[in-house]
This record gives structure tokens, C-alpha cells and sequence, in this order.
């Protein structure tokens, strides 16, 4: 009986769904959290802001004559209503999020296991490779479902006011239409994970036709006469499914039949393609290149070059983004005294609307960079969860040598960035004849250092003493923070709830100077903090997959 019993805990299946749960549940516990939060919250952020119909009219009328925002907004139809309003303010960015997700989760299980070596042993029994990935599909399609009741709970219960009025159901049908971009490119990452031989032209191949069908359904909804295009992109079938307003559950239909043909078609491709190859010819050689290879720390920078350089664009193009449509977006809220209050609110000044749009835009940019650091610890567990940092540590490096270079890396990275984008929105600005003083943007920029600082030395604590959990607890962080900003735009807060948010500490408005002091405590508590993570990681046990 105890036999039977080990026997059944102990199955090669069951084995291979816990690898594939347990490597991406973390990733989905951000995911349900963030798309509940952002998504939830959007109604009630709605009613306060626009409480009667009258200045909902206006803002309709306002969002029909800049039909362009709707590149990165929803069906303006979808504006009328508070229970609406989260589509069309949140659905576009969500949607890109979750199918990124899913589409690097999937690649990760599959290609990227295979390129680490983590599948030869799975499959060196009687389990076939095929057989393997499909297990740890299902643990994956596990983490989506936790992610799923994550994000539905907190859309239903933001959504539960009478003011919004959002019910369970409708909340579900906006649920699942805000994930079926993660099945679409979760199941295209299965296919182009048997392509290649390494993930990261898994990852390429998957991303250029999830960028182009995003700029389709982009396009198809800033011109009206382009709207049928949304049916030719996975993005825009969300859109067309509009869950609240007049839902058409049909269009859940196309994602639904695109991952029936596409996972089992490479799940086939992985059973009859050998381990460590691909289907696509490709060279197993390349060119040796030593640039940046004559220290650890040369190589770090070397590793972080290209992501350095993509995560850099996408801030600038998100921050000019926002900085180029200032003057619209102040025309549109112009209209409502609640919306005027809450930009001036998070905007960080009341005099100029076109300017607190500017700082509005500044809270976003400093999200991304909040995230950036999160990511980037990540994959500094990443490279001690994989055996790498192993490499190091044989040879004459000191592991408090190693760490330290790493946070000092990911502080520059952030400050770089922040300076740009500051200039970014100073240039745009100028040519927009906004206004505002480039002296006090850069400031601003390097205050927000202090912020980045101070989460980064709170990862680096938890790193160095329980690395699994430094990231997702800066993830944390960080969704704390933008709830507690968006909260007290419409709420009276407790100062002290304030004061837990990181964004509490950093100013936005392009026209007021950072407390300089307070910055100082930032700078000094975060590097602190990082101190104490070294010497703890010092003194801990290397943690491994």
C-alpha cells in the first residue's frame, strides 16, 4: 500500500507538471495581481472622475475627436460607462503584458530548458520529449488558471459598487478576453520553440508577428475606416469580444482553434526532431567574439548590453508618447473638475494642466523603471538558479565582489535611463511650446535615482536571504505603490499608508524641485539595505533550481 502510494506522489507526470507550475507560478501571481489591480480599479477611478452623464458626454465627444489615443486605448464606445471604462483605458497595455507573458513562459518550459541541458535527464527514461513538454504544459496551464481567479476576483470586487456596477459574470467575460492573448502566444511560443536551437530566436520569432498584430489592432482602432482589421489580430478579437457592453463570445472562438492546431503540432515537432536541434537549419558555431571578456564585471556588462538597449527604447518611446499627446489629454480632462483634480493630483502641480499632464506621464515612467530593477534581480537569481554563478566562483572572484558589481550595474542602467527620458519629454515638450524648465526635468530624474535605489537594496535584502522570492517581493513593491498613487487621487488616505508607497517619495511635476534631503535618506536606506544583502548572500548556500 505505501508502495502504491509513493509510486503514485512520485510519477514522472505529476513530477514534470509540479517543474512546470513551479517555475512559472511566481510570474502568474504578478500577473493576476497587476491585471486585477489595474483593471479593477479603473471603474471606480471612472465614477469619481466623471460622476454624471453630462461630463461623460464631454469626454465621449472629447475621445471621438482624437481618434489616434485609441493606439493605445479601446473602443472609445467603451468609455460611456464606469463598468466599461477599464477596457478602454487598460486594455491595450494589459493585453500586450499577458501575451508577452505567455508567449516567454512557454519558451522558458520548452527551448529554454532544452538549451540549459534541464531536459536531457527529464527524457533520458522511458518519457519522451514530446510527452515532457506536454506535462509541463499543463503545470503552465495551472498557473494561468491561478492567474485567471486572481485577476477576476479583484475586477469583480473593485468592480462590485453600485457606482460601477460590474457583476461576476461580466467581470469573468472581461477576465478571459484580457488572457486569450496569453494563449495565442503561449501556444505560437510551443511552435517556434522547435524552430531554433536557442530560445532567444524562439523569442524573436514569436515577438515580430505579436508586435505586428498589436500595430494591426492599433491601427485598426485609431482609424475608423481600418476597424475591420481588428479581426485579423488577436489583440483586436478582445476588443471585438466586448465583454461588458455587448459581448460577442464568438470571437473567443479563433484563439481557442489557434492553440488546438498550434500545441500539438509542436508537441509533434518535438517528437520527431532530435534533443539539442531544430527543424530550422542552423549553425551549432559561431564566431568567437571577446569583447568585454577580461572580467566578471565586463561580462555583466557585456550580458546586459542588448537589454539594456530595449528596455531604454521602449521607456522613451512610452514617455514621448505621453509627452506628445499632453495637450490632447489635457483637452480631453479639461472638461471634468474630478479628472483635472486627480492629473493635478498625481501630476504633482494645479496651474497647468498641460504640465501636470507631463508629470502624470512622469508616474509611468518611473512604473517602468520600478519594473526594470524587478526584472533585472530576477535574472540575477536566474543566473545563480542555473548553475552559472558557479563559474565565478571557482575562479578568483569574490561572491560580494559578484553581487555588488550586479546592483551597481542595474543603478546605472536606471539613472541612464531616467536622464533620458527626462530629456525626452523636455524635447517634445519644447517643440509642443509647453513650457518647462530642463534644469528642474533632470533634477527630477536624478531624485527618482533614490526611489530605484531604495528598491533595489530592498531586493537585494530578500535576495540574499531568500533569492527565490527578491523579485516577486519588489514586484510587490511595486504594485502596492501604484495602488496607494491611484487610491489617494480619489480618496483621503492615511499619511502613513502614503508614506508606504515608494512613489510617495518621488516628485513628477516638471516645475517643482526635489527634496533633496529626503532623497539623501532614499540613497543612504537603499544602499544599506544592499550592504546587508551582500554580506547576507555572503553567508547563505548557493540556491539552485
Amino acid at each position: 500500500m505505501a508502495k502504491k502510494k509513493l509510486k503514485k506522489i512520485m510519477s514522472t507526470g505529476r513530477a514534470l507538471r509540479r517543474i512546470g507550475f513551479c517555475q512559472t507560478i511566481r510570474s502568474a501571481l504578478v500577473i493576476g495581481f497587476l491585471t486585477g489591480i489595474m483593471m479593477g480599479a479603473q471603474g471606480a477611478a471612472y465614477a469619481a472622475a466623471f460622476p454624471d452623464q453630462h461630463s461623460r458626454d464631454i469626454l465621449m465627444a472629447s475621445l471621438k475627436s482624437a481618434p489616434a489615443i485609441g493606439f493605445m486605448a479601446g473602443e472609445i464606445q467603451d468609455a460611456a460607462t464606469p463598468a466599461s471604462y477599464s477596457i478602454y483605458k487598460s486594455i491595450a497595455m494589459t493585453t500586450l503584458i499577458i501575451g508577452i507573458w505567455g508567449l516567454l513562459m512557454t519558451t522558458k518550459l520548452l527551448r529554454g530548458q532544452e538549451e540549459d541541458g534541464l531536459m536531457e535527464p527529464l527524457v533520458a527514461g522511458k518519457t519522451t520529449k514530446a510527452s515532457a513538454s506536454a506535462q509541463m504544459l499543463i503545470g503552465f496551464g495551472y498557473s494561468i488558471v491561478i492567474a485567471f481567479v486572481i485577476a477576476w476576483v479583484f475586477i469583480a470586487a473593485l468592480g462590485a459598487s453600485p457606482k460601477v456596477n460590474l457583476g461576476a459574470g461580466p467581470a469573468g467575460l472581461l477576465t478571459l478576453g484580457v488572457f486569450l492573448p496569453g494563449l495565442f502566444f503561449g501556444s505560437l511560443g510551443v511552435l517556434t520553440s522547435q524552430l531554433t536551437l536557442t530560445r532567444g530566436r524562439a523569442l524573436a520569432y514569436s515577438l515580430v508577428p505579436l508586435l505586428v498584430f498589436f500595430v494591426i489592432r492599433g491601427a485598426g482602432n485609431s482609424v475608423s475606416s481600418w476597424n475591420d482589421l481588428k479581426k485579423y489580430s488577436p489583440f483586436g478579437w478582445t476588443d471585438l469580444l466586448n465583454p461588458i457592453l455587448d459581448p460577442h463570445t464568438s470571437w473567443i472562438y479563433p484563439t481557442l482553434i489557434f492553440a488546438t492546431v498550434t500545441i500539438p503540432l509542436g508537441l509533434f515537432l518535438a517528437k520527431k526532431r532530435d534533443l539539442g536541434q531544430s527543424l530550422l537549419p542552423q549553425s551549432t558555431y559561431a564566431r568567437s567574439r571577446y569583447y568585454l571578456l577580461g572580467s566578471d564585471l565586463q561580462l555583466s556588462i557585456r550580458q546586459n548590453i542588448g537589454t539594456f538597449i530595449t528596455w531604454c527604447i521602449g521607456t522613451l518611446f512610452y514617455a514621448g508618447l505621453l509627452a506628445a499627446v499632453a495637450k490632447v489629454g489635457a483637452d480631453l480632462l479639461s472638461a471634468s473638475p474630478s479628472a483635472t483634480r486627480v492629473i493635478a493630483s498625481l501630476g504633482g502641480t494645479k496651474t497647468d494642466l498641460v504640465v501636470a499632464f507631463l508629470g502624470f506621464g512622469g508616474l509611468f515612467t518611473a512604473l517602468i523603471l520600478l519594473v526594470m530593477t524587478a526584472v533585472y534581480m530576477g535574472s540575477v537569481r536566474g543566473q545563480e538558479a542555473k548553475g552559472y554563478l558557479d563559474n565565478f566562483l571557482i575562479q578568483s572572484v569574490r561572491r560580494s565582489s559578484w553581487l555588488a558589481k550586479k546592483l551597481a550595474i542595474i543603478v546605472v542602467m536606471t539613472f541612464a535611463i531616467s536622464l533620458l527620458s527626462a530629456y525626452t519629454i523636455y524635447v517634445i515638450a519644447y517643440y509642443q511650446n509647453v513650457s518647462i524648465d530642463l534644469g528642474i526635468m533632470m533634477q527630477n530624474a536624478i531624485a527618482l535615482n533614490g526611489t530605484l535605489i531604495l528598491l533595489v537594496g530592498i531586493g537585494a535584502t530578500v535576495y540574499g536571504v531568500l533569492p527565490r522570492l527578491a523579485s516577486i517581493v519588489m514586484f510587490a513593491v511595486i504594485i502596492w505603490a501604484f495602488v496607494v498613487d491611484v487610491l489617494k487621487a480619489f480618496f483621503k488616505l492615511n499619511d502613513w499608508i502614503d508614506k508606504t508607497s515608494v512613489l510617495h517619495y518621488v516628485s513628477f511635476a516638471p516645475t517643482k524641485t526635489p527634496d533633496w534631503t529626503q532623497f539623501a535618506w532614499l540613497v543612504g536606506i537603499g544602499l544599506v539595505l544592499m550592504v546587508i544583502g551582500v554580506w547576507r548572500f555572503t553567508q547563505r548556500d548557493i540556491v539552485s533550481e
